[in-house]
């Protein structure tokens, strides 16, 4: 055998050294010099093959973490693992130190297993809410819950494989539902006049100009500054629905409903008659109406009552 040769060649050139008196010193700093595959390179001997000719070999197996250590006459890998117990087949990942094609000393063997396991899991449906009225301003609004939300609830069927301890891959394979959500639905109550409530007279300076004229108890000054205002903040139009601010005057609705709640933010006359209140009460144009009101002053000055 290939291996009594190389361990004939070895005791040879250890009885050569001795009979030579080489010291102890000299001889251990020439040993490693010698290229690990010497034996292949000199006598045509493999080391790996020579390790594969041993009979019984010492091998290490980690099942999923559990180190376990044989000694085996098994000729490879597979059949080593076969012959100590383990199982081999589809869900098992074999890696080993070892070629597979044939078992060497002292090898170490990984068993990676893979299981699959399905697994229920209940989980909750959130339900819808609903909202339904509305109002003109939030903070002066109630909401009263007519229907109460109650939650669903659904079962989800999961394959889910492990390698070891560690999850790697996991499918919906079913699902159920139990039982339905049911909505919460909130009733808003709070402001909430429309323009349709009011006769629709729409852009119309004209309409409103005589009106003032006509129909309002005020000053000259007064009627001149509440036609400008009124044009250039809605455009005469006592509808005036298309962003926060109402009505001819562009009320803050919030504001209007705090000091006037039962009356209508679009009904122009109202608010010819409530801006009219304010201004005669104290209240600053300047605030209320900013643009606008900068844009009177550089027309007609400062308003008197201001002075």
């Amino acid at each position: 055998m290939k291996l009594a040769k190389v361990f004939g060649i070895v005791l040879g050139i250890s009885i050569f050294l001795l009979l030579n008196n080489l010291d102890n010193r000299y001889y251990q700093a020439s040993i490693p010099v010698l290229n690990s595959n010497w034996t292949k390179l000199v006598f045509e001997v493999d080391a790996q093959e020579a390790q594969a000719e041993i009979p019984t070999k010492f091998i290490t197996v980690d099942n999923d973490g559990d180190i376990q250590h044989f000694l085996t006459n098994a000729p490879t890998p597979m059949d080593a693992l076969i012959e100590n117990g383990y199982s081999v087949s589809s869900m098992n990942r074999v890696l080993t130190t070892s070629p597979l094609n044939v078992l060497t000393n002292n090898a170490y063997i990984t068993l990676q297993t893979y299981r699959t396991v399905i697994e229920d899991i209940t989980i909750t449906l959130p339900y819808e809410k609903v909202t339904q009225g509305g109002s003109l301003c939030q903070k002066l609004s109630e909401q009263v819950i007519t229907q109460k939300g109650v939650l669903g609830a659904m079962t989800q069927t999961f394959k889910r494989t492990y390698q070891g301890g560690d999850l790697v891959a996991s499918e919906i394979i079913n699902q159920d539902i139990i039982k339905n959500p049911v909505k919460e639905v909130v009733v808003l109550e709070g402001p909430d006049d429309n323009p349709s409530q009011v006769p629709q007279i729409g852009y119309n300076c004209s309409y409103w100009e005589a009106y003032i004229d006509s129909s309002v108890s005020a000053s000259d000054e007064e009627k001149q500054w509440l036609k400008f205002t009124m044009k250039w903040e809605s455009g005469c139009n006592g509808e005036s629905n298309k962003s926060y601010y109402k009505g001819l005057f562009q009320w803050d609705p919030c504001l209007w409903y705090e000091q006037f709640p039962n009356e209508n933010i679009f009904d122009g006359k109202i608010q010819i008659a409530k801006t009219l209140y304010k201004l005669r009460a104290g209240a600053k144009p300047q605030y209320m109406w900013p643009a606008v009101y900068k844009k009177y002053v550089a027309t007609y000055g400062e308003l008197s009552w201001l002075k």
